[in-house]
């Protein structure tokens, strides 16, 4: 595994110059020889260290006598790899780990650091952070969740006290969720298919809504690349289907790459009618275009369109999707370089989210239904902005909602997914409706 943990602490070094993980890690097996097990090893090594980064450094930093972020850039990248095989992979001997995290130090031209590596390592791996003194309740859970004090500090606005609980949801696993392609398949089938490979399904609140135990690159099984289901998360699909997008309606996703949720409609939609799916974003339009492809769905036209400017050409939709950007609290379990974004400031994102809302209430006839949907359980992104957005726009009011997944918290017109209650992402869901 010399190869893969070179490769592993590689990414780890770019990933420090402010690139995307998944996008530096991609960038990364692309590049490495390595073969399956090898590359596993390497995401797993990536991702472990990028998921508990303030708690690997804290390890760390007991028995160093200079800050971490004064060592050589490589060193530290070892470092932090090293630890995280010694206290979180049980695959690996803490002895291995720290023999090769030396190896590794001399074989990339730092053999000065070597004595540092094999010290640190050894003695790092004994700390019990979990009973470890902090100066406040707020450092400690910074680092036992490794998660930057600017989102400790808006989580615990909105959380109040579950925000621990929300913190320990983060540190499992997603799991794989999907949309069955109705226009290709049925729900039944595509579960016989996937259980006579061995793949175990679960369904989630609908019965097109499936978990699978399937692991490693989804986008290459066949079932995947013949169209016969999509990945999305069960919140996800729940704004979908809260929309009530019917056969033969206009219906427009207004921040829609990479296609996921337009799917679904489409889908809701029995491939009738007319669904624009617009996104801001020039090189994300044809991933949306790709995704119709692959799922056969015709209905759809898409477009580079700004969702917080006035639609042009206008459009009146009988139903709109408002997926809006966000901070994107509710999937650092995906996405683990939100745990140390800077939050402190999210007004002109909240202004931003409140303009997009407002530009596609425009596009709403009268009688029509709009969805305004977050990845984050962030209040002043969520109930906030659409009160602010009520009280200016007497001719909508919160639509009902009959039904909700279990664990999922509806009150009003809206539906909060917090992690700790139901296994998909935190998600915040509002259904207006235009009188």
């Amino acid at each position: 595994m010399a190869d893969a943990r070179r490769a592993a602490v590689a990414a780890l070094m770019k990933q420090e110059q402010n690139g995307y993980s998944n996008l530096v890690l991609k960038s990364a097996l692309a590049h490495f020889p390595g073969d399956a097990r090898e590359k596993a090893f390497v995401s797993a090594v990536f991702y472990g260290v990028t998921e508990r980064m303030l708690t690997i450094d804290y390890c760390l930093g007991l028995f160093l006598k200079k800050p971490l972020n004064k060592l050589d850039p490589a060193v530290r990248a070892i470092l932090r790899a090293g630890l995280y095989q010694v206290r979180w992979m049980d695959s690996v001997p803490a002895h291995a780990a720290v023999s090769e995290s030396v190896r590794l130090c001399r074989s990339m031209g730092k053999s000065s650091a070597a004595g540092l590596v094999n010290a640190v390592l050894r003695r790092a791996g004994s700390v019990d952070v979990e009973h470890a003194s902090f100066d406040t309740p707020q450092q400690r859970l910074s680092v036992l969740y490794s998660v930057s004090p600017s989102v400790l500090r808006c989580l615990e606005k909105s959380l109040g006290g579950d925000t621990e609980r929300f913190l320990q949801a983060q540190g499992v696993p997603p799991r794989l969720c999907v949309r069955v392609n109705t226009l290709k398949t049925t729900a039944r089938d595509l579960t016989a298919a996937l259980e006579r490979e061995g793949v175990s399904v679960e369904r989630g609140f609908d019965e097109n809504c499936l978990y699978l135990g399937m692991h490693g690159d989804v986008a290459s099984h066949p079932l995947f690349r013949e169209g016969m289901f999509h990945v999305q998360s069960e919140a996800s699909q729940f704004a979908c289907a809260l929309l009530g997008a019917k056969p033969g309606q206009t219906v427009l996703d207004a921040c829609a790459a990479p296609g996921g949720k337009s799917a679904t409609l489409a889908q809701y939609m029995e491939n009738r009618g007319t669904l624009i799916s617009r996104d801001a974003a020039p090189n994300r339009v044809p991933l949306i275009d790709e995704t119709f492809r692959r799922l056969g769905i015709t209905c759809g036209r898409t477009l580079c369109a700004d969702a917080s400017e006035p639609s042009d050409p206008p459009v009146q939709a009988d139903a709109v999707l408002c997926d809006v950007p966000c901070s994107g609290l509710g999937v650092m379990a995906k996405k683990p370089d939100i745990r140390y974004k800077d939050v402190s400031d999210l007004a002109p994102l909240c202004e931003l989210q409140k303009k997009i809302l407002t530009a596609c209430a425009k596009c709403v006839k009268p009688g029509g239904r709009l969805v305004y949907s977050t990845c984050t359980v962030n209040r002043d992104e969520n109930e906030a902005v659409v009160e602010s957005f009520l009280k200016e726009n007497p001719d909508f009011a919160y639509g009902s909602i009959s039904a909700a997944p279990d664990g999922a918290h509806a009150a009003g017109g809206c539906v909060n997914f917090n992690t700790f209650d139901i296994k998909t992402d935190g998600f915040f869901t509002a259904i207006l409706e235009r009188l």
